[in-house]
């Protein structure tokens, strides 16, 4: 714990942080020149409200890594010598850094309810499943690898919906352990068709992904062979691989080998993904 005598809110500032904050190591943050770089603009880049741009995304956590970079080498010089660390430039680097978090958490809660709104866990009420979402965001803020150059809201969404599922999952836990006043309705529970349904519902929100990103790398007649034979809308009928063959103008036996080659390749790619894993 640092011990340095300061103003009282000097010394505030220094108890906010008993531990530094976490951050991602990059070369990048030891690099000259990089702080007048990456706050060239300040406080421009971390003030406003809504969703925030790509670029200035990529910027804020660039901006957010380097201020828990810096409060780290200030907390492990303050242990070393109290007196070595200014407490004015300490608190600057806390001020911005929850300046930057704050931004990139506000600026991505859109993300949170849009999920609540498309996903299938009926077994969780909107309050747990806010509270587990907002959860997620944050760690998902502190974690975040902005030199890895993926979007920060799909290793959001990946995180917010490995929340609710694994929220899901312990409420399941949770209904077929507790017991409760007798009902004759609810004498058999329904703990395991839950859980399957939950499951279900994931792989569906999954499975519609990989087709959406087209992830699975589906060539057009594989594709043309699973809208026939599994049709989204219910409204259309279900074709025979006779009749899709005849269509085609190939053999039923070929249909068949095309269809098998399509959903191996669906499989690989919901293995390889993230959520389900």
């Amino acid at each position: 714990m640092l011990r340095i005598t300061t103003k009282p809110s000097d010394r505030r500032a220094l108890r906010s942080w008993m531990n530094p904050p976490p951050y991602i190591t990059n070369d990048e943050l030891k690099r000259r020149g990089i702080e007048e770089e990456l706050f060239a603009n300040w406080p421009g880049p971390a003030l406003g409200s809504g969703r925030v741009q790509h670029d200035d995304e990529t910027l804020l956590f660039k901006q957010l890594h380097y201020c828990g970079y810096r409060l780290s080498r200030l907390y492990r010089a303050a242990h070393k010598n109290p007196r070595s660390v200014s407490p004015r430039t300490y608190s600057k680097w806390v001020e911005r850094y929850n300046l930057i978090r704050t931004r990139l958490t506000e600026g991505n809660l859109g993300l949170v309810y849009d999920l609540i709104g498309r996903s299938r866990f009926e077994a969780l009420d909107r309050e747990e499943m806010t509270s587990e979402g907002m959860m997620a965001l944050l760690r998902a803020v502190d974690t975040f690898d902005p030199w890895r150059g993926f979007r920060f809201s799909t290793y959001a969404c990946n995180a917010i919906l490995r929340a609710f599922a694994r929220a899901a999952l312990q409420d399941s836990k949770r209904r077929s352990k507790v017991a409760g006043p007798w009902d004759p309705e609810f004498e058999e529970s329904d703990a395991p068709e839950q859980r399957r349904d939950d499951q279900r519902a994931l792989f569906t929100e999954r499975l519609q992904r990989v087709l959406h990103l087209e992830s699975a790398d589906l060539s057009d007649v594989e594709k043309t062979v699973l809208t026939r034979r599994f049709p989204l809308q219910q409204t259309r009928r279900r074709q025979t691989l006779e009749e899709i063959g005849r269509q085609m103008r190939v053999s039923k036996e070929r249909v068949r080998q095309i269809q098998l080659s399509a959903i191996g390749k669906l499989r690989k790619a919901l293995a390889a993904d993230g959520v389900l894993q």
